[in-house]
């Protein structure tokens, strides 16, 4: 049996790789600055003269090295989205390769601009960090009367209701005093405009939309669905008001914020950095909703000229407080650096688990830690603050809880992954959770092991009630110009297939496993006129899509099975909905080219919670709203270990064999 206090050494891995003699110190960084696709990191590399390039593992294919300079000045790309973003961030900072205890971090990209509060080419530094996607929603059109809108706080009853922050990643406020130095040093800087710009900008009638940019302060809403008008854009200011009780001030729509801020912040519980080191400036590439007499689809497509001014301007309002932290690092140093130890930590055989089962929350991840005896704990720097160990049992069978959400999610696998000192390279991974559930494939309490897992929320989004007449829903394709054209895949998360031949054995294994079920479930179900949706649960195999936004109603139901489809030409049967699964994926495969997992060893099972649509004579509300009445949470929960347990058990009897790879059927 593997003790607690022999794998509390992970966690001094940075330590001992500054203090060993046979390993190269850690690089020290003054400034990291943080990008998401290559156009922003462009603005940086000639003019810093970024000419060092340290590959790092676990960054994205696409930008797999961080840049440096002679002042110790670097810039990561991250990819876009948050599951890269989180990806990313969390993979340099548990690398070991760089020494971030006293560096300043800028996250710098383009954005979306409200027009009342800035125009074209506006720089905001930001005081708040605030996700839009971490809600509940229904279709426009299938919303109570007396809603403003389809979108509503988890666990909120009505859309001006504030949602408890269950997450811990709902909002953030950022460092005061470095907010207000940056706005110090860039305030007064003339920023670039073009006369595209001007010209576009004069058909909005009033100010600030209508004048030159400036430096400004206002607050960044992130979120991987890409809105656009009116509608949505009131929401927008409503949500961060709302969510800051009125304290924050939105202005800026970007994608990744909240998800980079959340792999800082487990950086910085692990001891790794300082989170009140972070700033976020966001320069407007486009208005988020249309002049006068233009519609919102029109403004969504229109070139305002902007994107070239939105880059040129973070690094103009940028760059003032890099040069100033570089040229005066005494005084921005602050404190006496931690105390590092007197020798290295001494090296164990790295522990490496057969499977690791990876839940989001302590109601998912109790039936297997009773089930399984999960009783040792393994702490590791980097997880979330709530769930900061892994749980083992004699036979190596792990637990990982990671919080909700695409943010905590891809930070908590990226911190296990290059911050644990575990040899992961033949583990199993198994994602196991609950999820809402598509009435003609299954019902609640059912498990659905996933071929295909399809995002959901990386799309441009109109309110229903300004799409175009024709449009079937106001969803479609980033970059495409109806709901029913396939997109291109911009972000590499937009969908994944998982392992066929491991899939197909995960299912035969468990196929026949009787499933538990609850009074309260099987009333409900009764309301159901079909099958499967009236019958009793069982193992399925039909597949996810994953989204922080918790949608119901027949409308965005509908959209998703479409979607999935679209995305998967054809192959994908949606059935589950929930709100981690392709930010997990993603940082897991980065671990896989990375050479630290398989990614051929990975596994999604979700268990049906409630149902995404409702039954005849129910409200498309109501079935959100009131889901906790479907009975399903008990059942689904406890239905996870019992359809995932002969699978776990077959890897361990049979570990020779499932070492080398997926046994024969």
């Amino acid at each position: 049996m593997i003790t607690t206090s022999a794998y509390r050494l992970p966690a001094l891995l940075l330590a001992a790789a500054l203090a060993s003699p046979a390993t190269a110190a850690p690089r020290p960084v003054k400034v990291l600055l943080i990008g998401m696709f290559a156009q922003e990191a462009a603005v940086w590399t000639d003019k810093l003269k970024l000419d060092q390039a340290i590959p790092v593992p676990g960054l994205s294919p696409t930008y797999p090295a961080v840049r440096c300079n002679r002042d110790d000045v670097c810039q990561l790309t991250t990819d876009m989205g948050k599951a890269n973003a989180a990806a990313s961030v969390a993979a340099l900072v548990h690398s070991g390769l760089f020494d971030l205890r006293q560096s300043y971090f800028i996250v710098a990209g383009v954005a979306g601009v409200d027009p009342a509060q800035g125009t074209i080419g506006t720089a905001a530094w930001s005081r708040y960090l605030v996700d839009s996607d971490l809600a509940w929603e229904v279709d426009a059109r299938e919303r109570p009367a007396g809603w403003s809108t389809g979108y509503l706080g988890i666990g909120a009853k009505a859309p001006g209701v504030k949602p408890a922050l269950g997450y811990g990643t709902e909002v953030y406020r950022l460092n005061e005093g470095l907010l207000n130095k940056a706005l110090e040093l860039s305030r007064g800087v003339t920023l670039a405009d073009a006369a595209e710009a001007k010209a576009y900008r004069a058909q909005y009638p009033s100010a600030p939309a209508n004048q030159p940019p400036q430096v400004t302060q206002c607050d960044s809403l992130t979120g991987n669905n890409w809105f656009h008008g009116d509608l949505l854009g009131q929401r927008a200011r409503d949500w961060v008001a709302l969510l800051t009780d009125q304290q924050g001030s939105y202005c800026m729509s970007s994608q990744e914020d909240n998800a980079t801020y959340t792999a800082l912040m487990r950086g910085a519980e692990a001891g790794l950095l300082d989170a009140q080191r972070v700033a976020v400036l966001r320069a407007a590439s486009n208005f988020d909703r249309p002049h006068p007499g233009q519609t919102a689809l029109a403004s969504l497509t229109a070139n305002a000229g902007g994107f070239p001014l939105a880059l040129q301007n973070l690094y103009r309002a940028a760059h003032p407080l890099v040069q100033d932290i570089v040229q005066h690092w005494p005084d921005w140093k602050g404190g006496a650096p931690l105390a590092r130890p007197a020798h290295s930590a001494p090296r164990r055989p790295a522990f490496a688990p057969k499977v690791v089962i990876i839940n989001m929350f302590a109601g998912e991840a109790a039936p297997f830690i009773s089930e399984l005896g999960l009783t040792t704990e393994h702490p590791v720097p980097g997880l979330s603050a709530r769930y900061p160990a892994l749980r083992c049992d004699r036979d190596d069978v792990c637990q990982v809880t990671t919080d909700m959400g695409y943010s905590n999610a891809a930070s908590s696998v990226a911190a296990l992954l290059y911050a644990s000192g575990f040899d992961l390279r033949h583990t199993y991974f198994i994602i196991a959770g609950i999820a809402g559930i598509n009435p003609k494939l299954g019902t609640v309490g059912s498990t659905a092991w996933a071929d295909y897992a399809v995002d959901f929320s990386l799309l441009h989004e109109i309110d229903a009630r300004e799409m175009p007449q024709e449009w079937a829903s106001g969803y479609f394709g980033i970059h495409t110009s109806a709901p029913d054209i396939k997109p291109t895949f911009s972000y590499r998360t937009e969908s994944f297939q998982l392992n066929p031949e491991l899939v197909t054995r995960a299912y035969q294994l468990s196929k026949n496993v009787t499933l538990g079920d609850s009074a309260a479930a099987i009333a409900y179900r009764t309301n159901f006129d079909t099958a499967p949706a009236n019958q009793p649960p069982s193992v399925l195999r039909c597949d996810t899509a994953s989204t922080d936004t918790w949608f119901g109603g027949a409308a965005l139901a509908g959209r998703a099975e479409s979607w999935s489809a679209l995305l998967t030409d054809g192959k994908a049967r949606y059935c589950t909905a929930q709100q981690e699964d392709n930010s997990t994926l993603e940082a897991l495969r980065r671990g896989g080219a990375a050479g630290k997992v398989d990614f051929k060893r990975v596994l999604i099972l979700r268990a049906g919670s409630d149902v995404d649509r409702p039954h005849p004579g129910q409200s498309d509300s109501d079935v959100l709203l009131n889901y906790t009445q479907q009975g399903g949470f008990a059942p689904a929960a406890a239905n996870l270990a019992l359809t995932a347990r002969p699978v776990i058990r077959n890897i361990v009897g049979n570990w020779a064999t499932w070492k080398r790879g997926v046994p024969g059927h």
